[in-house]
């Protein structure tokens, strides 16, 4: 059930990616909650059914700048949720979307009177640390083409703050629930065929965060005076690799399956040679198998005291309610 929440009544907001997963929770709850919600899509008939003549809709693309300043005209504020997620793997289209039309984007709608930005970065900023508690004074570690951009978008987005435009960015972690993919489709598909969905026993630590406490963080965040110029983890738990992913191979009556850390370390020095020959982003690195076998945790106390915010749907919680999801879209 979404929860319709009174403070958004008649705000006038723009929402990028919400043919999305997460871009299309926010837009949901923002519409029940009686929001005036515009969407900058490329495709209006990829909009679910629950958005489909209740949202403005303008027409156009994060490599289109041109269809900026319609998009954010009249738009109190902006939430930034689309990006390039390595499809196609180009690091010049990943800088151009990632970075290049965050900051315009958020360069037209400041000009346009927009009060507050809401930018979309990841806990992948971080890099693939091995142990301690991280929280978001962390030095970033660039190390392949999805964190580099995030990075500087983070960047771009801060640089177009003005006393009248404050620029928040939220940093999620592993997103799961219903419409998702990576974290919670593909774990079900690896368990279905019987493929292994762990490296290393899974004894590497994830940071799930369900959908709806993703949304939930947004919306602090775009309300909260003390959100603005800074940005903000947000992850549930702490929980070892074994356990998220056990959690769905057991929806399929099955144990996850593990592979071990020195096949996919050749499988990486591969992927880093063949993107020598290509001239193009390797799939992953050595480097990058750390965000999976990496001990460690994420610090959500700034999130806590600066929006208030905490998980409200709990992990027990959240995957009973994807269970379901995953049962009703037929992938169960």
């Amino acid at each position: 059930m979404i929860v319709a929440l009174p403070l958004w009544h008649d705000r006038q907001v723009l929402v990028t990616g919400a043919t999305g997963f997460i871009g299309s929770h926010l837009a949901e709850r923002l519409v029940v909650s009686g929001a005036r919600v515009r969407v900058l899509v490329r495709n209006p008939k990829k909009l679910l059914p629950s958005l489909q003549g209740r949202v403005e809709v303008a027409v156009g693309d994060l490599l289109q700048p041109d269809s900026f300043a319609a998009a954010v005209a009249g738009r109190e504020i902006i939430f930034h949720v689309a990006g390039w997620l390595g499809t196609p793997n180009r690091l010049d289209v990943a800088h151009a979307i990632n970075v290049t039309a965050t900051r315009q984007l958020a360069e037209a709608a400041r000009s346009a009177g927009a009060r507050r930005f809401i930018g979309t970065s990841s806990i992948a900023v971080y890099g693939p640390l091995t142990a301690g508690l991280i929280d978001e004074t962390q030095p970033h570690w660039n190390v392949y083409a999805y964190t580099e951009t995030k990075s500087l978008g983070e960047a771009a987005a801060f640089q177009t703050a003005t006393d009248h435009f404050g620029v928040t960015v939220i940093r999620p972690a592993e997103v799961y629930g219903p419409r998702g993919g990576a974290w919670t489709v593909t774990p079900v598909s690896l368990a279905k065929r019987g493929l292994p969905s762990l490296i290393g026993g899974g004894r590497g630590l994830c940071h799930p965060v369900y959908v709806d406490n993703l949304v939930d963080a947004y919306l602090y965040a775009a309300t909260r005076p003390e959100a603005i110029g800074q940005a903000f983890t947000i992850c549930d738990c702490d929980v070892p690799w074994r356990e998220f992913f056990g959690r769905y191979a057991a929806m399929v009556g099955k144990r996850a399956r593990s592979i071990p850390v020195v096949l996919v370390q050749t499988a990486a020095l591969l992927s880093e040679v063949g993107s020598k020959i290509t001239r193009r982003p390797p799939l992953f690195t050595r480097e990058t198998i750390g965000f999976i076998t990496g001990q460690y945790r994420l610090s959500t106390e700034k999130a806590r005291r600066l929006l208030d915010w905490s998980p409200q749907v709990s992990l027990d919680e959240g995957l009973r309610r994807t269970e379901a999801w995953l049962r009703e879209a037929g992938y169960l």
